[in-house]
């Protein structure tokens, strides 16, 4: 079964059991976002009732938001709502569970707008322009690229709108539905997103401490049939890990000689302590490299830069025409002109500092706590003592007023996820908010679960 409520010692209609177990699923983390739902006949038959109270459950669990139902394909899990820790902040609660980017450090916009009407042909801003984005816009993406350690001229650089688009664009040209995509066995959920609506088959690949491990890439490559690897190799997404030289070395050969293009998602590159090379400069032919000006300097604009490698270039231009036609110039020039001026580095450099200052909290509050972090991360992997699991501590936190992510968001291999939850400590507004949140944590290690 994909999936099978617990049923025992349900009180009350029947329908509304299976809808309180479908939603407490969500809540604790078992269930995802897109995840696919068992046919009303096949749940009825595995529960033993009568098929009119599973379909009157998942009509009363579409009412209320919970699933979403489509012709032809059947039933899955909704999409994230504003108050999910998934997706946009809940103001109702310290937020720690969003990775953004410290934006009480945010460049002035007002500045830069004023900055930009005084520009001759600044109404030009309005007009379509190429797909790919203007030349201006593209040697300032080259500029920024070379930031990340990606040499890149503009006719490399592809303006995008944000990172998950750049890696749309980059899955939308190099693959095909049914396709074959790796990915660590915890991985940023956004991927999973995509390859869902491009049809494409996740695998995962085993970690260990120094990140994904080549020899379980290689027995992939060899059991089947692999187009794409999906990778965070400076600062992974949840684990905090950084993929040494060594380790780049042995994926970009393995690229090469499986023929498999690397989608190197580098968005905290900037935030990294000496990351290694870029991948994608090891294996150029192979390598899709993201960089993120969204994550760097901050997310509004949802900017971000793509090179991919010259034989995809067009290919990809014309995944760009499919998506959006163009990026929005007038994001772009604001981005453009916070390259140019400076202001970009200047920012990126306050976030650096900020974040040090907030991870030396953290080494304080939780210094006898077990987590991964690197000296100026904008998150901590926080692993929990013994019974918590990561759903049920998050499920506590939150309703203590702290929003953090599950293991369970992240997982994607066999088993059981780890126990472990993801802190975002950029996210909230203050320090003094990120201390209380921290605090409240650090209580609830010291705790059991309810129950125990």
């Amino acid at each position: 079964m994909l999936w099978k409520p617990a049923l025992a010692g349900a009180h009350g209609p029947l329908y509304r059991a299976i809808v309180a177990a479908l939603r407490s699923d969500i809540e604790q983390g078992r269930l995802h976002p897109g995840d696919r739902l068992p046919t009303q006949r096949s749940l009825a038959a595995a529960l033993g009732l009568g098929l009119g109270t599973v379909t009157h459950a998942y009509k009363e669990a579409e009412r209320q938001g919970l699933l979403s139902s489509r012709v032809g394909r059947g039933s899955f899990v909704a999409s994230p709502t504003p108050s999910d820790p998934l997706g946009l902040p809940d103001t109702r609660l310290v937020e720690m569970s969003v990775d953004l980017p410290i934006h009480t450090e945010d460049p002035d916009l007002a500045s830069a707008l004023q900055k930009i009407a005084r520009k001759d042909g600044v109404q030009r801003l309005l007009r379509y322009h190429d797909h790919a984005g203007t030349a201006r816009h593209r040697q300032a993406g080259a500029v920024w690229a070379e930031r990340f350690g990606m040499p890149a001229g503009p006719d490399d650089i592809l303006v995008c709108a944000g990172s998950q688009h750049a890696l749309t664009v980059a899955l939308m040209c190099s693959t095909a539905a049914g396709d074959v995509v790796l990915c660590d066995e915890l991985t940023y959920p956004g991927i999973r997103a995509i390859a869902r609506q491009l049809q494409l088959s996740l695998e995962s690949i085993p970690m260990d401490a120094g990140g994904m491990r080549p020899r379980a890439i290689e027995a992939a490559c060899k059991r089947r049939r692999v187009r794409a690897l999906y990778c965070v190799p400076s600062f992974h997404n949840p684990t905090t890990t950084q993929l040494d030289g060594d380790r780049r070395q042995a994926i970009a050969r393995l690229a090469i000689k499986h023929d498999v293009v690397v989608l190197e998602d580098d968005v905290h590159r900037l935030m990294s302590e000496t990351p290694a090379a870029p991948l994608s400069t090891l294996a150029p032919d192979h390598g899709f490299f993201v960089a993120s000006f969204s994550k760097a300097v901050t997310g509004g604009l949802r900017v971000a830069f793509l090179v991919p490698p010259a034989a995809y270039v067009r290919r990809a231009t014309d995944a760009i025409w499919a998506t959006v036609f163009m990026v929005p110039t007038l994001t772009v020039e604001v981005a453009a002109t916070w390259i140019e001026d400076g202001t970009a580095d200047a920012v990126v450099a306050a976030k650096h500092a900020e974040a040090g200052r907030r991870q030396d909290i953290l080494r304080r509050l939780l210094a006898d706590a077990h987590y991964d972090a690197q000296p100026h991360g904008y998150y901590a992997w926080l692993h929990l003592p013994d019974p918590w699991t990561s759903a049920d501590f998050a499920a506590e936190a939150r309703r203590r007023g702290v929003a953090v992510t599950p293991s369970s968001a992240f997982f994607m291999g066999a088993g059981r996820p780890p126990p472990a939850v993801r802190v975002c400590l950029a996210a909230p507004e203050t320090r003094e908010q990120m201390t209380r949140g921290l605090e409240t944590l650090r209580g609830l290690l010291d705790e059991q679960p309810s129950g125990w």
